[in-house]
């Protein structure tokens, strides 16, 4: 990476996995360490600082649903500000994946990760030759490589199964891709650009911008899901890439994916085009009405007899709406139930479902289409026969029969949605979720000795017989317990010192008042004179004091003796000292010296 901080794949893992525990800098900052040192063996030395784009300023970058962590690092020798970027956790990133890479009519986020790298830097000072490294997961890899291919915004990209760059998105993106495409293609419009054809468009692509393809470094899990859908027009796959098996149970899915045909994929791609176009220009709300021709905005916030006096308000616009935008969707769905044995056929095959969850998904699916089909039907009668009639009081019987109609196969479909649910095929399909995911990612990254249970680092002991250590846990409670111990010693030096300080010399002190009062009194007797009022002696001035005697007894103080109390307190400190550093050497004496074991329970202790 031509710097000094090391970055191998499994510290690349660890590191997004942590971003997305949306951790506050200081505690990012520490994990950060402790994840290096682990790692590496060697401490991560120098000013380290992090931003988190939650504090932006900028609404360009929150209202894009960016969420990214800028790390700089300056170690006297080197400087460097890492960008680590989240990828899809919310409705915001889905929709997003819809609008920017399947449609290719977005790219918010890649804004958003420009303008988050040049906040960073002048959040830290930096200047604007100091390297940029973006590391990315999922959608995050789509941001951060726009971000390099159009601004220059990041030096170098490091992914972690990453959604990929799509060649749509950049010729809307980058001026110059577009005006080159259109040349070399003889296109005028846009709308021509989804009839190249999508292998020539890719070729191209790849050509345009291989000079920038070296700086993007990519490892991919053969069955991600998202490495299974860049086979499809649009996706163009840039820089070096490392397979990896994640999951070597089951083939992936994209030979799955590779077999549906190019026209199927276009249908979906215009209707995400269609969606996509009508929310940039009035937000999701209109995407949605785009696609179903309901208004669904106008159903929020209303209850009871408002919201039925909306719908027979609007009935007859909802009706015509429906009738005129459940056509294409239906041949959506036509096209799954079309192709549904081959499509689950090869998911059993696979290992992803069983058969009994292929026949039942099949035949529910196709019940789901009947269904619609008969939505359709009653919804152009109706719009037929009120055409007809021309009069809404003749026609009201009708509605009452076609809502009566269309809640009844709404029923069959929520009923059809159940019965594939029972199944558990959605439940078993979580596999290849898992397969996106880092955790899958990080467990292949064992080297015999090293092995990972989430994000924790295992050691397998060389000696013996195999036990596994949790060296990530053993760690921080080496790391974290010594400073408690000691915070606990110094509480109980200071409470012996308050017992001395507020039982013994507090009682020395108040002694020693009552003793100078003492004799005071018995050097001055006269000065007291006006006490003799307090026993009936009036008036006072012709009385006289020759001399005051007191007979003094200082009791000592009792139940003051804490000695045995402090010593079982002190002696509770050492036995935890004495139970870590046990603890400590357990662990050590499983391991060969050579494995340095020992060496990162001492560097933990300056984390």
């Amino acid at each position: 990476m031509g710097n000094k901080i090391i970055i191998t794949p499994s510290l690349q893992a660890r590191l997004l996995d942590l971003e997305y525990h949306n951790l506050d800098s200081t505690k990012f900052v520490e994990q950060f360490k402790q994840i290096y040192l682990e790692e590496t063996g060697q401490l991560l030395e120098g000013e380290i600082q992090s931003y988190n784009s939650n504090k932006s300023t900028y609404s360009a970058i929150s209202e894009s649903g960016y969420n990214g962590t800028a790390v700089y690092i300056d170690t006297g020798d080197s400087q460097e500000l890492f960008i680590v970027s989240q990828g899809s956790q919310d409705t915001v990133d889905w929709l997003y994946n819809i609008k920017a890479m399947f449609a290719g009519r977005s790219i918010s986020q890649a804004l958003a990760t420009d303008k988050f790298v040049d906040e960073a830097k002048k959040k830290f000072e930096v200047s604007e030759d100091v390297e940029v490294t973006g590391f990315s997961h999922s959608l995050a890899h789509n941001n951060n490589t726009v971000a390099l291919l159009n601004y220059d915004t990041i030096d170098q990209v490091y992914s972690i199964n990453g959604a990929q760059t799509n060649y749509y998105q950049q010729y809307f993106a980058d001026r110059n891709f577009q005006l080159e495409v259109r040349k070399n293609f003889s296109i005028s419009s846009s709308k021509e650009l989804y009839e190249i054809p999508p292998q020539d468009l890719h070729d191209f692509a790849m050509e345009f911008y291989g000079d920038k393809a070296k700086n993007i470094h990519q490892t991919i899990s053969k069955d991600d899901p998202l490495y299974a859908v860049s086979v499809v027009r649009g996706f163009f796959t840039l820089g070096s890439i490392t397979m990896v098996d994640t999951n070597p149970d089951v083939p992936g899915l994209r030979e799955l994916i590779a077999d549906i045909p190019d026209d199927v994929i276009k249908d979906f791609q215009e209707l995400a085009i269609d969606f996509a176009v009508a929310s940039n220009e009035g937000g999701t709300n209109e995407g949605v009405k785009e696609l179903i021709g309901i208004d669904v905005g106008a159903f929020k916030d209303k209850e009871g007899m408002e919201l039925a006096g909306h719908i027979i308000a609007n009935y007859d616009t909802m009706v015509r709406a429906l009738n005129e935008k459940l056509p294409p969707l239906l041949d959506r769905v036509q096209t799954v139930t079309a192709n549904s044995n081959e499509i689950f056929g090869s998911l059993e095959e696979a290992g992803y479902i069983t058969e009994r969850q292929k026949e039942v998904t099949i035949d529910h699916l196709t019940r789901i289409e009947k269904s619609l089909i008969d939505i359709e039907n009653i919804l152009k009668d109706n719009v037929n026969l009120r055409d007809k009639l021309n009069n809404p009081f003749l026609g009201a019987g009708n509605e009452i029969v076609t809502i009566l109609r269309l809640a009844s196969n709404l029923v069959e479909i929520y009923m059809s949605y159940k019965e594939i649910e029972k199944t558990g095929i959605l439940k078993r399909l979580e596999s290849i979720k898992d397969s996106h995911g880092l955790q899958e990612m990080l467990s292949s990254m064992s080297d015999g000795l090293k092995s990972y249970i989430g994000a924790d680092m295992i050691y397998t002991s060389t000696k013996g017989e195999p036990i596994k250590v949790n060296i990530s846990a053993a760690l921080q409670m080496y790391q974290k317990a010594i400073p408690i111990l000691e915070a606990k010693s110094t509480k109980i030096s200071n409470f012996e010192k308050a017992i001395k300080h507020e039982l013994d010399e507090s009682y020395k002190g108040e002694k020693r008042k009552v003793q100078d009062e003492i004799n005071q009194m018995e050097s001055s007797p006269s000065s007291y004179r006006f006490l003799l009022s307090k026993h009936g002696f009036y008036p006072t001035f012709n009385k006289e004091i020759k001399s005051i005697r007191v007979h003094e007894i200082f009791y000592p103080l009792e139940d003051n003796d804490f000695a045995e109390q402090l010593e079982e307190l002190k002696k509770s400190v050492e036995s935890g000292k004495l139970y870590i550093e046990k603890y400590r050497q357990a662990i050590e004496d499983l391991f060969e010296e050579e494995e340095n074991v020992s060496q990162l329970f001492d560097l933990s202790r300056r984390i």
